[in-house]
């Protein structure tokens, strides 16, 4: 037989609940963010080589002169992938201090009775 909860017990769990989802959702964007900023650099990198190597291969040229816009392209590359882990927590706290999470809960004593 099921048990019929007071509707004392339910009310308390309420908020940590409508808190506790507040924050996965904030993580989960902010996770988001992240791969999403990664595909956009990814893809713009292959693009980048992919391009670089038709022009190496129908112009031909100079070595030095293909390998250098091949580092400039790695080097952009690497340093906007650096940047995402930043731009993912700004996301995550942006997003918990628009909801009011940010500041530490505070909870109200109760006495027994």
């Amino acid at each position: 037989m099921a048990r019929k909860s007071s509707g004392r017990g339910s009310d308390n769990i309420t908020p940590v609940m409508i808190e506790l989802a507040r924050t996965e959702l904030a993580a989960l964007t902010a996770s988001l963010k992240f791969w999403a900023g990664w595909v956009q650099s990814a893809d713009k990198y292959t693009r980048g080589i992919s391009s670089e190597l038709d022009r190496a291969s129908t112009k031909g040229g100079d070595t030095r002169e293909f390998s250098g816009r091949l580092t400039d392209l790695t080097r952009g590359y690497l340093r906007e992938v650096a940047e995402l882990p930043n731009v993912a927590m700004k996301h995550f706290v942006d997003e918990m201090e628009h909801v009011g999470i940010s500041q530490k809960p505070t909870r109200k004593a109760r006495t027994k009775m």
